[in-house]
């Protein structure tokens, strides 16, 4: 599975979007096909410190998901 957030132009998550991740990037993919800027997360809180959430801010100094 992969997991991507869609931020505004505030860095604030606006929603986030799991799927299927069967081939390198195909999550991806699927996400920036529907425009927008994505930011992929982690439900493991692998990277970005935290999973994204609507509401939460994305710091790219830190590169992670600030909860509000």
């Amino acid at each position: 599975m992969s997991h991507f957030a869609e931020i505004d132009a505030n860095n604030k998550v606006i929603r986030v979007l799991v799927g299927n991740n069967n081939t390198a990037d195909e999550g991806l993919a699927v996400v920036q096909s529907l425009g927008g800027t994505w930011i992929k997360t982690s439900y493991n809180n692998d990277i970005r410190f935290n999973y994204a959430g609507i509401g939460y801010t994305y710091d790219e100094r830190l590169d992670a998901f600030i909860s509000p």
